[in-house]
């Protein structure tokens, strides 16, 4: 039997390793959609129970922030109440918003008892922050379609949080530029006062 020539030794080689990669990659994903079906309970308890607080944490932060603006209208230009009227602040607060109504359509097929009454009475109420869910065999495999998902929420909530951090330090920064600003306003007024008296004192 003649031996095989090189090119297609090489070929055999490349595919056998192509297969190798292929194998490892389906074990990979199978392990993994195992763990998940098989940590199902206390994964989905924690997922829904963490970004249902921090989300509603967010909006309640931003509630108040946007009401501090508000306070403050009467006292500013017309241009800045435009600037708070369509800002980063209300930017990032119906980003928030979008993102709770993605976690409830997320959250709803899971839910033991639904919700009854206003979400404006849930929001901070144990019933809302204490939710049973179901964890069956369906509800298992529902969890490894949705579990994506619900990263994608928390990975989008923790951009948006950052966002509101770095222009919260970027608004304290001006702030902290137009109180420097008057302080040496008011030194350099003192000291043309000071002089004055000086003046007044030598007889000039």
């Amino acid at each position: 039997m003649a031996p095989l020539p090189p090119i297609s030794v090489a070929s055999i080689a490349i595919g056998f390793i192509s297969f190798a990669f292929t194998l490892a990659i389906w074990i990979h994903a199978f392990w993994g959609a195992f763990l998940t079906v098989a940590g199902a309970p206390s994964q989905l308890r924690d997922a829904f129970s963490t970004l249902r607080q921090s989300l509603y944490e967010e909006r309640e932060y931003l509630k108040r922030k946007r009401r501090r603006e508000k306070g403050t209208q009467e006292k500013e230009s017309k241009a800045k109440l435009l600037y708070n009227e369509g800002g980063p602040t209300k930017v990032i607060n119906d980003a928030v918003k979008d993102l709770i109504y993605d976690f409830k359509r997320y959250e709803l097929p899971f839910l033991d008892t639904h919700h009854t009454g206003r979400e404006k009475e849930l929001e901070w109420s144990f019933d809302a922050t204490q939710q049973q869910y179901k964890c069956d065999f369906f509800h298992r495999l529902l969890w490894l379609r949705s579990k994506g998902g619900i990263e994608s929420i928390a990975e989008k909530l923790q951009k948006i949080q950052t966002r509101r951090i770095a222009v919260e330090t970027t608004e304290s920064r001006f702030m902290l530029a137009d109180v420097m600003g008057l302080v040496r306003d008011n030194e350099r007024r003192l000291s043309a006062i000071e002089e004055r008296l000086q003046m007044s004192r030598i007889g000039y």
